[in-house]
């Protein structure tokens, strides 16, 4: 510790899995350099180390688990593949995965040391081509367990002449595969099984030429240009692709987009010190130019932190008949027209019974100022009622996490 006083107010000294220490007005010496040593008392718990192939798994995640459903604690591996779980009475087992490696999972009886070691992981191998069947050089590739709650790793990029790629290590499952490359849609492949050690071959994935989306991102109250607000395509299923082929705005607040799916889809922009904006109906035909602006407004200092979009201002839940009204966004469109416990059965003429969810709420969402046409149930009971809502931007608290439109 540097420029430390003679007489500080106090020192404190704290680390995972020990009883913090503080020393209250503590007097040192007069000297450039002096000791200060401290012995920290360990508390009760379960400390290990991570391996995978021998070498420490960095952000591994550990869980404590018990006779009920719920984890009863959990940490991440340090940058040393360490960890450090309180010990919670009626713990049976410890369990570590990563997403490049799998699990591991040992029976535990109470306090102490454990290493927890990962099993090998899979790889996968093939090439990625456009729709001529000739090798797309430039891409990048991301896989994710098809299991829920797995994860899965972060998205490789690839340069190759002949669109070869070898991706891993992954954890041994079944895998859902992206492919993306500037100036085409994304690709995916469902059902690729991954064993440990092994390396599934004979993956080809073909990549279609997309939309061109191209604007000015600006600041709502100013009009000035945002510079280097990101710009990504928001209803990919893997987040590490849309990351990877997302872009920032220049100087005078421009971006462009060329890689988005071929289908309806949403696009979120953010910026330091402003709102998040979620801006669906984003569509338009291979090869074509559509140009969309955005305005951000700012995060006020005082104001709760939160995000925005562009729809009716509605949290969905799933419905046999359709989608159902779960809670109402003060401010929105939907305010005073639609309430909780109503049942939307089809969107622009288009019945929604059975359909997936991330679909419909893509339908419901859109530019704002256009209008939606939706069917609906008043309370979930009786015939069909049309109602017409013009899109808005609707503010939504963080902590909403239903599918919002």
């Amino acid at each position: 510790l540097r420029d430390v006083p003679a007489r500080p107010d106090r020192i404190r000294v704290q680390a995972a899995g020990f009883e913090p220490h503080a020393d209250e007005r503590p007097r040192f010496p007069a000297g450039r350099d002096v000791p200060y040593d401290v012995t920290l008392r360990a508390v009760p718990g379960l400390r290990g180390l991570v391996l995978a192939e021998d070498q420490p798994v960095v952000g591994a995640q550990v869980t404590l688990h018990g006779l009920v459903r719920r984890p009863l604690a959990f940490a991440r591996t340090d940058d040393d593949g360490r960890f450090f779980l309180p010990w919670v009475d009626g713990a049976t087992t410890v369990s570590a995965q990563q997403g490049q490696y799998g699990t591991a999972r040992e029976p535990v009886s109470g306090p102490g040391e454990i290493v927890l070691r990962l099993p090998l992981g899979g790889f996968i191998a093939g090439r990625v081509v456009d729709q001529a069947g000739r090798p797309v050089e430039d891409f990048s590739v991301s896989a994710s367990p098809l299991t829920w709650g797995r994860g899965g790793p972060p998205a490789q990029s690839f340069s190759s002449e002949d669109g070869h790629f070898l991706l891993g290590p992954l954890a041994a499952g079944r895998m859902e595969i992206w492919a993306a490359a500037e100036g085409y849609q994304p690709a995916e492949r469902r059902g690729v099984e991954v064993r440990a050690g092994e390396t599934v071959e004979g993956i080809t994935l073909t990549l279609r030429t997309s939309v061109v989306l191209e604007g000015q991102v600006t600041d709502a109250r100013t009009g000035r240009p945002v510079e280097g607000a990101q710009v990504v395509p928001a209803e990919w299923r893997s987040g590490a692709l849309a990351e990877a082929v997302g872009t920032y705005t220049d100087a005078d607040g421009r971006y462009r987009l060329d890689a988005l799916p071929g289908v309806r889809t949403s696009i979120r922009v953010k910026a330091e010190g402003y709102r998040s904006v979620l801006i669906g109906g984003v569509e338009g035909a291979p090869g074509s130019r559509v140009v969309r602006d955005f305005a951000l407004n700012p995060q006020a200092s005082d104001a709760l932190p939160g995000s925005e979009l562009t729809g009716v201002g509605a949290v969905l839940a799933s419905h046999p008949d359709g989608v159902r009204i779960g809670q109402i966004l003060p401010g929105g469109p939907a305010e005073g027209v639609l309430a909780a416990g109503d049942v939307v059965v089809s969107v622009d003429g288009d019945p929604i019974q059975g359909a997936d969810m991330g679909k419909v709420a893509q339908a419901i969402r859109g530019e704002e100022g256009s209008e939606v046409e939706l069917m609906v149930r008043r309370g979930g009971d009786g015939p069909p009622e049309r109602v017409v809502l013009v899109r808005g931007r609707v503010t939504v608290p963080d902590r909403h996490h239903m599918p919002r439109n």
